[in-house]
């Protein structure tokens, strides 16, 4: 796979298994990607600091770790100037915004798919049943197939975990509306990754913009020290400033 296209599903939290060990192995040994990688890090950072104070810190670190070196080529002197600017300009966004983030950008910032702990996938396998096809599409991207196998299976054998990841998948695929029912009905039963479901649950209410609702949810995670209880905490206080 292309470098760039590795990057960007790093930056997605989409990398499978195969892409993760090609993304490690360059990152280990191709010291021009590691630094592209490093860049783009640093960038995603700077867009989701807290404090103006810790903007400018990160931006004089960026600036120092970068400094042009006479050895350098123009091109390579030029992309980070480029670079430079873009990160001054994302952080002058943020403080004339008034560290204000809008429910979309706080769903985006948290929300990362629940990892498939119920059905690991043993590579190479050459016979697939349903529920291997489903957890394989769960974890390769292909989300639109996810959502349709996951459905099928439930209907078959009513496993509440089929819910809980066909709500992952239909939130990755921007349909919190459909996500929430089912979030909902996963609360209901006795499935070992109940307690997860509120915390995706906040989410999908923050998509949707029903911040009364994520609220609720979120004290309720905070009170009761459930799964993500300090992200949660954290979540809270970002959205409370608007």
């Amino acid at each position: 796979m292309k470098k760039d296209k590795l990057i960007e599903k790093y930056l997605q939290n989409t990398l499978n298994t195969e892409e993760r060990i090609e993304f490690d192995t360059l990152l280990q040994n191709d010291a021009e990607f590691k630094e592209e990688v490093s860049f783009h890090d640093n960038l995603k950072r700077v867009t989701e600091e807290d404090h103006d104070d810790e903007f400018r810190s990160m931006l004089s670190d960026f600036e120092a770790e970068h400094q042009p070196r006479k050895v350098f080529k123009l091109q390579q002197y030029s992309k980070w100037l480029v670079a430079a600017s873009v990160i001054l300009i994302a952080g002058l966004t943020y403080v004339l915004t008034l560290s204000n983030p809008t429910s979309q950008e706080l769903f985006a910032a948290n929300f990362q798919p629940y990892e498939n702990v119920v059905h690991p996938i043993v590579r190479g396998t050459e016979e697939q049943d349903q529920k291997t096809k489903a957890f394989i599409a769960y974890e390769t991207g292909d989300y639109k197939l996810a959502v349709s196998l996951f459905s099928d299976l439930y209907e078959k054998d009513k496993q509440p975990y089929y819910l809980f990841y066909k709500a992952n998948a239909l939130l990755k695929l921007e349909k919190a509306n459909e996500a929430i029912p089912l979030l909902k009905e996963h609360l209901k039963t006795r499935d070992t990754l109940k307690e997860k479901s509120a915390w995706y649950l906040a989410l999908a209410y923050l998509k949707i913009d029903d911040k009364k609702s994520a609220q609720l949810l979120l004290e309720d995670i905070i009170k009761s020290k459930k799964y993500k209880a300090s992200e949660a905490e954290k979540l809270l206080g970002k959205f409370e400033k608007d």
